[in-house]
């Protein structure tokens, strides 16, 4: 039979098949839509921009619209499956959500989202909204819409335990889960506490916080306000909505320069959920702009920057009388509000009889109503050399009170300090005065002079590092460093080798911590005690999966405990002890945890698989 075609024709098409394939691929495609039509100029709306079929290396923009303030920004990537003439594919779908608010009523024009891609630029069409002042009730209540895929059709309820339920596994949205930082001023003279509170706002549960990378604070002072240790939630209303707002960082910022001063976002990782339905979620907040004006003119002699609050000075003398040679100690306080750790303190002027000494510091700061205040303490000590009476000038603190937006001084009283002679003094008279008057001299006590050697040994010893015991003191730091890198190489070598001791020695430490809970476990709540239950049974079923099984569906984690050989009465165990934690976390107070029968499981749990 004769073959008919060319070869070098079929080779030609066969190499040409990736770029008629490229060439056929749907061009880029983008969308944009909003979640209302209608909002106030104290509301929030969220803009969703889809672009599909998009090639490497593009980048999806929004051009800036000055009339809009931006609250929240969020990219994420989507995936889903067409099926055309050509048969199913696969198509990779990215997404950039936007929370808006918009700064004045009237008509909104959103102008188009474009696509950079190497191809061209691929734009979306334009939204028009309409703006009033004030706030518009959202239509839909400030729920999530209808989804035929994920999500009931029915409206949500709060206080539905079931619906609660559903929403663990469901992605937290931006307008559910979304970080914020909030100034309690908008504009501060420099060297003025503004306070910023950095929050977390939820309609979702919350188990974890981590990763937390705080904004750079450049031109300010920052002094910790209030750091939470645990996660606490106080009721907010946002656009009408209420939220479960969480405390994540209270600070004091004091600006050391004039101008208008942003504050960057800040960023966390957020777990919601809880063991077996986890899900974890970046958030980043928006950049906050603090407005910072400079100290008036007119400033009095000696004022520094940094005194900026509103304070009161003092001075006094352990002893006002003392003999010579007895020193005597020079306290001087200032106290108020502002910045005290910064604050400069007067310099003492005392006569040339009176020596000071270089002064001690001590500073105690105090947190009212989220404002620093706090006391800074100098002490000098004054060692009198001559008899007489003297005097320590009065000193004198210029401060700005940001409150009146006046300077202010506040001083001290002048100080008097008499000397007299010491106890065997030759009888010479002090005539009271003046430092400077020539009747004021030295008055030594006669048995105050003694020989500057008293006994008559005048070897010189050899000095330390000629002694023998001085190298072996030199050689301890480095052996005992060698001893500890020895143990710790030991250590590794031994978890190396024998894996399986490692796991036993983990699987101890937890049985332990379960026997600790049965005996002192009366004392925690059922919350608490179901938290600490959930976390160690999860960490256990890690060990002996070889994974870890947080945000497992209790199907998934079924079928791995069954592939593992897990007997079924120890996986009915495990579904006891979720369904007992999730009552407790779901529906508090509904019925009494039976502890005694979730440890038992858990104890079980821990002893009864693994060796089977």
């Amino acid at each position: 039979m004769r073959r008919t075609g060319n070869p070098l024709a079929l080779v030609a098409l066969l190499a040409a098949a990736p770029a008629l394939a490229l060439a056929a691929a749907p061009p880029p495609a983008v969308t944009q839509e909003v979640d209302r039509t209608e909002v106030g100029t104290d509301d929030i709306f969220v803009l969703t921009v889809r672009a599909t079929d998009v090639p490497s290396g593009s980048s999806l923009q929004l051009p800036d619209v000055p009339s809009v303030e931006t609250i929240g920004t969020s990219r994420g990537t989507e995936t889903s499956i067409r099926v055309d003439s050509g048969g199913p594919r696969v198509q990779q779908v990215s997404t950039l959500r936007v929370r808006m608010r918009a700064l004045k009523p009237g008509k909104l024009v959103l102008p188009p989202a474009e696509l950079h891609a190497s191809s061209g630029v691929f734009r979306s069409q334009p939204l028009t909204l309409t703006v009033k002042a004030g706030h518009v009730p959202d239509p839909s209540g400030g729920r999530p819409r209808p989804d035929a895929f994920g999500m009931s059709p029915f409206a949500e309820d709060d206080d539905n335990p079931f619906d609660a339920f559903r929403r663990r596994h469901q992605a937290a949205g931006e307008r559910d889960l979304f970080l914020r930082g909030e100034l309690d001023k908008k504009e501060v003279y420099q060297g003025e506490q503004a306070t910023l509170s950095l929050w977390i706002y939820a309609r979702v549960d919350l188990s974890r916080v981590d990763a937390v990378t705080m904004p750079k604070l450049d031109g300010f002072w920052t002094e910790d306000v209030e750091t939470p240790k645990e996660l606490s939630s106080e009721t907010r209303m946002v656009d009408g909505v209420p939220y479960r707002a969480y405390l994540l960082r209270r600070l004091a910022l004091f600006p050391v320069k004039s101008g208008q001063k942003e504050i960057g976002p800040v960023e966390a990782d957020i777990t919601t959920g809880f063991l077996f339905a986890g899900r974890r979620e970046h958030r980043a907040s928006q950049p906050v702009s603090l407005k910072v004006k400079p100290l008036p003119s007119g400033a009095p002699p000696g004022f520094q920057p940094s005194a900026v609050g509103a304070w009161t000075l003092g001075a006094d003398l352990s002893s006002t009388r003392t003999e010579l040679g007895t020193p005597v100690t020079l306290r001087i306080t200032v106290e108020g509000r502002g910045n005290v750790k910064d604050l400069v303190l007067p310099k003492p002027v005392a006569p040339p009889a009176l020596k000071l000494y270089d002064p001690t510091m001590t500073d105690k700061t105090s947190t009212v109503r989220s404002r620093i205040q706090g006391r800074r303490t100098q002490e000098f000590v004054v060692l009198p050399q001559q008899t007489g009476t003297f005097e320590i000038a009065a000193m004198e603190l210029a401060y700005f009170d940001p409150e009146t937006g006046r300077y202010e001084r506040a001083r001290t009283a002048p100080l008097t300090l008499a000397v007299v002679p010491g106890a065997g003094a030759s009888a010479v008279a002090a005539t009271p005065g003046r430092a400077d008057e020539p009747t004021a001299r030295n008055v030594l006590a006669a048995t105050a002079l003694r020989p500057l050697r008293v006994q008559p040994v005048l070897d010189r010893p050899s000095p330390p590092w000629r002694q023998g015991w001085f190298l072996a003191l030199l050689a301890l730091p480095p052996l005992a460093f060698a001893g500890v890198l020895a143990g710790q190489a030991v250590q590794r070598h031994r978890a190396r080798s024998d894996p399986r001791g490692e796991q036993r020695r983990r699987e101890q430490r937890i049985r332990a911590r379960l026997a600790a809970l049965r005996a002192s476990g009366e004392g925690m709540g059922d919350v608490a005690f179901s938290h600490e239950v959930d976390g160690l049974v999860g960490e256990l079923l890690s060990l002996r999966l070889g994974t870890p099984v947080t945000g497992l569906t209790r199907d998934a984690l079924r079928a791995r405990l069954a592939a593992a050989g897990a007997p079924v009465e120890l996986q009915a165990r495990v579904a006891r002890i979720q369904d007992s934690c999730d009552e407790v976390r779901f529906a508090p107070g509904a019925s009494r945890m039976d502890r005694a029968a979730v440890l038992a499981d858990a104890e079980a749990l821990a002893d009864g698989w693994g060796d089977a």
